[in-house]
């Protein structure tokens, strides 16, 4: 087969490296000019337990990539203590070791040369068709240098449905991601977004800052495959909608297309197996971003996204998170 994959981010390196491995020798990769750079764009770096056998499915060692484990596994998700998995990789490292010295070329794929293209291309979705019920967010984010050391925690922006976060890039807690997300098309000022998460914190430097766009509507399993396109990751609209996470699921469906490949059936069957979830959880998130009150049955798949993205909250602390956050989206900013 002829293949061409459109995204050089996590999904797309992920899968060059294992159709590579499977003795795919005619596998193009295409990516567009990016102005930041890291080339990651938004530039998310967590990911959770399923992170390291997947790395080491491919013949690297997960434990290079890793910046920065939270202590006790502790995280504060607007003042109610959580568990957590998560822990921060070198994600640019990562993909560069993924695609080793393959050549990416720029400009548009020539879809009638190739038998199938991959569109990995996260939230532009650039070959694969529109979404009819597509959700975005705006992502802003910084990565900066604070004295005092952080911890990683989550927090509901104010005046508007979405959420801050912190999270430390090395040991001691000074190298550190913040940034923000909420709906897509609203004009709040990038500083006024992310204040709750730079309050406490006095920044020395900011390493670099951007903002972008995130898919948070689930996937549309009728539109993962059509013809020769096939969506992955972010593109097939694999990123949890309630915890914007999508790193670990960029590489499970790279997996899981490497071993259906040729067979759409088969590929659209295991995703369906794996993030099926992700479409309640989306209903639930919409509801949100509606600002209407979530009931109980939208807290458990709100939840469930969490835990499916690292983060356990214990159901006796769900009503006291929910009012936190219903009081924070109506505070005016």
């Amino acid at each position: 087969m002829r293949i061409a994959i459109a995204g050089s981010g996590l999904a797309g390196s992920y899968l060059y490296r294992l159709l590579k491995m499977r003795g795919q020798l005619s596998v193009d990769m295409f990516d567009i000019k990016h102005k930041i750079a890291c080339h990651i764009h938004p530039c998310g770096y967590g990911v959770d337990e399923h992170f390291d056998p997947l790395v080491a499915r491919v013949g690297l060692d997960p434990l290079i990539y890793r910046l920065h484990k939270p202590p006790h596994l502790l995280a504060r998700v607007e003042g109610v203590t959580a568990r957590t998995s998560i822990f921060m990789i070198d994600k640019p490292r990562l993909v560069r070791d993924l695609l080793q010295e393959a050549t990416v070329s720029t400009g548009p794929i020539h879809i009638d040369e190739y038998d199938m293209v991959v569109d990995a291309t996260g939230e532009a979705r650039a070959y694969a068709p529109p979404l009819a019920r597509d959700l975005k967010a705006r992502v802003i984010q910084w990565r900066v240098r604070v004295t005092k050391p952080a911890t990683t925690s989550f927090l509901p922006t104010r005046g508007l449905p979405g959420y801050a976060w912190v999270m430390p890039l090395n040991e001691d807690g000074t190298d550190v991601h913040l940034g923000a997300g909420c709906q897509a098309g609203n004009r709040t000022p990038a500083r006024t977004l992310v204040r709750p998460a730079f309050r406490s914190f006095e920044v020395t430097s900011v390493t670099c800052a951007c903002g972008a766009h995130i898919r948070l509507g689930g996937p549309d399993f009728e539109n993962i495959v059509a013809g020769k396109i096939w969506a992955v990751g972010e593109a097939a609209g694999l990123v949890g909608p309630a915890s914007g996470a999508g790193n670990v699921f960029a590489l499970q469906s790279a997996l899981d297309l490497a071993e259906n490949l040729g067979n759409p059936f088969g590929y659209i069957a295991a995703l369906r197996r794996r993030f099926l979830p992700l479409v309640a959880e989306a209903n639930a998130v919409r509801k949100i971003i509606a600002g209407r009150m979530p009931n109980p049955l939208d807290l458990y798949h709100v939840r469930e996204g969490w835990r499916r993205a690292g983060v356990v909250v214990a159901w006796r602390d769900l009503p006291k998170l929910a009012l936190s956050m219903q009081r924070a989206y109506t505070t005016p900013l």
